[in-house]
């Protein structure tokens, strides 16, 4: 009885929240700034990105982002290509509302997997992990304008991290408002 009365609460509960579900769509695009990388240039970056949330206040957004870094001057006159990265991976954001009109702040964190390619360089797959700060001003319920800024960090052979500083803009589709 006792598990049937469990059973009973987990479904009314996950029922309850799936009504209560809120989901946006997103596209953004902005500057890639290498942060302390000697071999990089500041490039381009953009990405898609998903915002689904179950409780007020707190969100997730899956996302996947293109970023190139630009060609770098060496200081012996030759120049270095800059490297692409595909990633993908997940944030939370803490401080933003959905769906709603006006301005809203946050901040954010997430990890993800960022695949790093350049010419005459082995490809490599890593870890990497993400925080930053931004607002979104709402125009309407459905529609909203995100400007963020975002540190990334990648793991990188012998513990050491390349870092990047991304500064976006873009804009955020609520669906069901």
């Amino acid at each position: 009885m006792r598990r049937l009365l469990l059973l009973s609460f987990l479904t009314v509960a996950v029922v309850s929240s799936a009504s209560a579900l809120q989901l946006g769509v997103g596209a953004y695009g902005g500057a890639n700034i290498p942060i302390v990388q000697e071999d990089q240039g500041s490039g381009t970056v953009f990405g898609l990105k998903g915002k689904l949330s179950l409780i007020p206040g707190i969100s997730l957004e899956p996302n996947l982002n293109f970023a190139k870094f630009g060609d770098a001057e060496l200081d012996f006159g030759a120049t270095r290509e800059g490297s692409k990265v595909t990633s993908y991976g997940i944030d939370a954001v803490v401080g933003a509302g959905m769906g709603t009109v006006g301005f809203k702040m946050y901040g954010l964190v997430g990890a993800g997997i960022y695949s790093t390619t350049r010419d005459n360089d082995e490809d490599a797959s890593k870890f990497g992990w993400a925080t930053g700060l931004g607002f979104e001003i709402g125009f309407s319920p459905t529609i909203g304008l995100d400007i963020r800024g975002k540190l990334n960090v990648i793991s990188s052979e012998g513990g050491g991290t390349k870092k990047s500083a991304a500064v976006t803009g873009g804009l955020t589709y609520y669906i069901g408002y």
